[in-house]
């Protein structure tokens, strides 16, 4: 090698040198703010482990969605806590305790996110207002509403800080494969038998007016629901959401799998929105799968058509169920829910306010005693035609954002969120309410995963050049 190679090679390289100094420079403070692994960091020892241990904290919070029963029966049933609430408070009191800036590509979101929140807020005092007969039952759910919120919003600012290096995703790629397959195995086995559900309920208070639809749940009243809650809206869209997550991870690998997976559990859990959601996603993937998947998935298909006639005892009451979604034209078909939409559609009718700003937070089980099963119906009957157009210009610059990276994790997120969509028109996928858990949470870490360049730094490079003076936050 010349000595102008060796030359350019040591240029290329942070001496051992520097590196020892700077660590030095950092354990003393006497750094105070600038660039590290391509990104701003206070550059504090303190800083540095506390964003670590919420890496690490995120990390878990990613595994434990495969469990979300609840732990205690403190409070009203929604509130009950459940493992991934714990490991987001520990993960908010770190993040709580340095200081770091968002990353700049996703302060539009961030803030259309605080703008959401904050008409949230808005419409919650006009559930007070409008002082509707039914206030005793709105408002404990409208408050609940408000608080998945600021939990979505949480776990947005926290990862949005976060460097997330290969290795950090390399790792949060491990821990959702774990998840993911507990995931369908899970549903898998509760469908088929009740051991889970009876092992678990016996940890809890029973009792209907308890444990409201918990109650439900540990009778086995509805199968395959796994470990993850008792709506089956709700396992479909988590099982997608933590699929189309692992598949992000793993952006080089074969995710016929994963596809299958998706479709079983999600035909398994009995929700027929969330199959059609899962299927449009496989679809929309199909688009970018090699001709030997697609033929892997065709054959599998295949065998288990063949498969079929010796499983129909076990499987008759859910293959009825789920071939309703072909004749889906069928009032029949809707489970009640055309007389549940018509009963929406007519209140706001009768007044003019509630079509204009709604009926507030909380208010659609508080009048109505039961959610629209429609998200945009939820969404205009509790926030009016103001809450509608503010969730359409959220939608749309979230689609543009990620159109904007051109990676195959934003293209996976693209068609999820289309997925997600798809199961939102008998269904509030998208919406916060109690049945659907940490969805909403989980879906913000996620799209964040899918906004951040490919081109990330990898962990261990530094180059002095890196060093900037930034502003930060108060």
């Amino acid at each position: 090698m010349s000595q102008q190679g060796a030359d350019q090679q040591g240029a290329d390289q942070p001496s051992a040198k520097y590196a020892g100094a700077r660590r030095r420079a950092l354990k003393s403070g006497a750094l105070n703010g600038g660039w590290l692994n391509g990104r701003p960091v206070a550059l504090r020892a303190d800083s540095l482990r506390l964003e670590r241990g919420v890496t690490w904290l995120l990390g878990a919070f990613i595994v434990v969605q495969c469990f979300g029963l609840p732990l205690l029966g403190v409070g009203p049933w929604a509130l009950w806590p459940t493992l991934a609430d714990v490991v987001f408070w520990l993960a908010l009191l770190g993040a709580a305790l340095y200081r770091c800036a968002v990353q700049a590509y996703l302060r539009p979101l961030w803030g259309a996110l605080l703008l959401v929140t904050t008409l949230s807020l808005g419409s919650f005092l006009v559930l007070l207002v409008m002082q509707d007969g039914r206030l005793g039952v709105a408002v404990p759910f409208g408050a609940f509403q408000l608080f998945k919120l600021l939990q979505t919003l949480g776990v947005f600012w926290m990862v949005a800080r976060l460097p997330l290096h290969r290795e950090t995703l390399l790792t949060w790629q491990r821990l959702s494969l774990f998840s993911f397959v507990v995931m369908v195995l899970s549903v898998t086995w509760t469908y088929f038998a009740a051991a889970i559900p009876g092992f678990f309920g016996e940890f809890l208070p029973r009792g209907r007016g308890v444990a409201g639809p918990w109650e439900a749940y540990y009778r086995h009243e509805e199968l395959g629901l796994g470990t993850l809650g008792f709506n089956h809206a709700y396992v479909a869209a988590m099982v997608l959401l933590q699929g189309a997550f692992l598949m992000m991870l793993r952006p080089a690998r074969n995710h016929t799998w994963i596809l299958l997976g998706i479709v079983v559990a999600c035909f398994l859990s009995g929700a027929r929105a969330g199959l059609v959601g899962a299927v449009l996603f496989v679809l929309l993937e199909g688009l970018r799968t090699p001709l030997r998947s697609t033929l892997t998935v065709l054959a599998v298909g295949v065998a288990g058509l063949f498969a079929m006639p010796y499983l129909h005892a076990d499987l008759n009451s859910l293959i009825a169920r789920q071939a309703t979604i072909l004749d889906a034209g069928d009032t029949g078909n809707l489970a009640g829910r055309g007389e549940i939409w018509q009963s929406y559609l007519n209140s706001l009718s009768s007044d003019p306010f509630r079509l204009l700003l709604g009926s507030g937070m909380g208010s659609a089980i508080g009048n109505h005693g039961v959610n629209a099963h429609m998200l945009v119906l939820q969404v205009l009957y509790e926030t009016g035609l103001v809450g509608v157009t503010v969730m359409g210009l959220l939608f749309w610059l979230l689609f543009r954002q990620l159109s904007r990276v051109h990676s195959s994790r934003a293209s996976i997120a693209i068609h999820l969120l289309l997925g997600l969509w798809a199961s939102s028109f008998a269904a509030e996928t998208l919406y916060p309410n109690p049945a659907f858990g940490s969805f909403l949470p989980m879906l913000a870490l996620v799209l964040v995963v899918a906004l951040t360049p490919l081109d990330s730094v990898p962990l261990q490079t530094y180059q002095p050049t890196d060093f900037t003076p930034v502003e930060w936050e108060d």
